[in-house]
């Protein structure tokens, strides 16, 4: 055991201690932890731990220390003013996400998503048996509910838990390797061996959940195992990366931000989660034509079948903020609203009003048309009929389409709408019928009429039968160009899907109220 001590005890750390962007053995892991530190530092301002210098540059951070610090000296200072916590609230507080005192729904939504991720292990985070209830407010002063947490009297990253870094006599050197645990790395196994890494590579790593992002997960229609999520930003600028952060947690500026209140940090998917926070990284950079992270990959967290005990990735993704259909997801997203309901033994539970973000986001991530599989959120009459009551959402996605075949399909099935509302009316005008009835049960028909097409040219069929059929009650005010786009898009196999989905968002996402004074007007606007 002696000689095992000697050995640890021979590694010294550089002094300067200088970590790269640039270097070619890194990560994402590594870029998003680097990131992290260059946010602690920024964080610190002007009140750097006592002996420490450091500083930030674009594609570096430079650390250097006191010559009569010994390592463990130099490591314990840098970990006490990184690894904090709350003393009155006993939440996680990590400086570098540089959240202002006194906003606690961020600080809460944050150290619930560390708990079910990083933290997910009692002996990781040790603290109270019995969960505190913490009273939230929106951002109006309103009551949102009250909230539980699990509080902490410690946790991993602030005593290096398991690395062996302080094992040796105090004062004393580092050993040269340490294993990298779950709390460092989220789902990281070592299978036969532990996974390994050099005592300086090891030290980056705690800041990785600086670096990243959490968010809880609320699924509808994907990932239903999932619980969690942990974003890990592609960082390539680390002091644009440091800015971005602290304008991320900040409230009351000129852009809106989707992730930086309780509610914010609770969505659908693992997808959605991670566009919301790159949308929201580069709010300001978007005009200035900047980036600080180059994408990100987004980690969901969840139990599996073959572990009971733990929470464990349940999927992995690559997402970017420049799809081409991105404007479409951030006009859905105010759709998928949380909303607060009480649950049967009192509590506050936050759920998703609408799974379209979700889906919307889930689709571009994995490159599929931002429409994929909108059926199956209308497939049912019930949720048919839910859907028709986000209309006002569902026509600022329509607005925000950038490709011209889906806005020549939409438009031209929202024309032979309209004509067939005309003539609905007309005829319960004469018959002295209800015409809101008869509106809701022709769009029960058309749904399922839509459903029922198998094939790219049923569905065809179906649809210039039912242009031809509106065209009794007037002409339809298509362009040639729209209609010639139409004819060569949908009796081509390969769209049936895509033309399926386009029509069913079609039928919910019309313009005009469908009521007896709109039919009474023609639906004209």
């Amino acid at each position: 055991m002696a000689k095992k001590v000697k050995a640890q005890s021979e590694y010294k750390l550089p002094n300067p201690l200088i970590y790269r962007l640039s270097n070619p053995n890194y990560t994402i892991y590594h870029r998003a932890a680097l990131g992290g530190l260059a946010a602690t530092i920024q964080a610190w301002d002007d009140e750097q731990p006592d002996g420490i210098k450091a500083e930030v540059e674009r594609d570096h951070v430079h650390l250097s220390w006191d010559g009569s610090l010994s390592d463990q000296d130099f490591l314990r200072r840098l970990i006490d003013a990184s690894f904090k916590r709350d003393t009155d609230s006993k939440l996680i507080e990590l400086p570098g996400q540089q959240i202002k005192t006194g906003i606690k729904d961020l600080r809460l939504a944050i150290h619930n998503g560390i708990a079910a991720t990083f933290l997910q292990h009692n002996k990781m985070r040790p603290g109270e048996k019995t969960p505190r209830m913490m009273p939230l407010n929106d951002a109006d002063g309103k009551e949102l509910g009250v909230f539980s947490y699990k509080a902490v009297n410690e946790y991993a990253h602030q005593k290096a838990q398991g690395l062996g870094l302080f094992d040796v006599k105090e004062g004393g050197g580092l050993p040269a390797k340490a294993a990298i645990p779950q709390w460092m790395v989220p789902g990281a196994t070592g299978g036969a061996a532990a996974l390994e890494a050099a005592t300086d590579e090891i030290i980056l790593l705690m800041y990785l959940m600086v670096g990243s992002a959490v968010f809880l997960l609320r699924p509808r229609t994907f990932q239903e195992k999932a619980q969690a999520c942990v974003i890990v930003p592609d960082v390539i600028d680390l002091k644009r990366f440091a800015n971005a952060v602290k304008r991320t947690a900040a409230s009351g500026q000129n852009f809106e931000r989707l992730s930086n209140t309780y509610l914010g940090r609770i969505v659908g998917g693992a997808e959605e989660a991670a566009l919301s926070f790159l949308l929201d990284l580069h709010s300001e950079e978007m005009i200035k034509s900047e980036r600080s992270v180059a994408g990100c990959i987004v980690v969901g967290m969840g139990k599996v079948a073959w572990d009971k005990n733990q929470i464990n990735r349940s999927l992995i993704a690559k997402v970017r903020d420049d799809y081409e259909e991105i404007a479409v997801f951030k006009a859905a997203r105010p759709l998928g609203k949380s909303k607060i309901i009480k649950t049967k033994d009192g509590l506050n539970y936050v759920v998703r009003s609408s799974p379209l973000p979700e889906l919307i986001a889930a689709n571009l991530a994995a490159g599929k048309h931002w429409c994929a599989n909108f059926k199956l959120l209308v497939s049912d009459k019930k949720d048919f009929q839910q859907m028709r009551f986000a209309r006002e959402g569902l026509i600022a996605m329509k607005e925000k389409i950038e490709s011209a075949v889906d806005q020549a399909v939409i438009h031209t099935f929202h024309e032979a709408w309209r004509l067939t509302m005309t003539g609905l009316y007309r005829r319960d005008k004469a018959r002295e019928s209800d015409t809101v009835v008869s509106l809701d049960n022709r769009q029960e028909r058309i749904r399922n009429e839509i459903l029922r097409a198998k094939t790219a040219g049923l569905l065809a069929n179906w649809f210039l039968q039912f242009c031809a059929n509106a065209t009794r009650n007037g002409p339809l005010r298509v362009s040639p160009d729209e209609m010639n786009l139409v004819r060569q898009f949908i009796f081509e196999e390969r769209n049936f899907q895509r033309f399926q989905n386009l029509c069913l968002f079609a039928l919910v996402s019309y313009r005009g109220k469908e009521t007896v004074e709109t039919a009474t007007t023609g639906g004209n606007e």
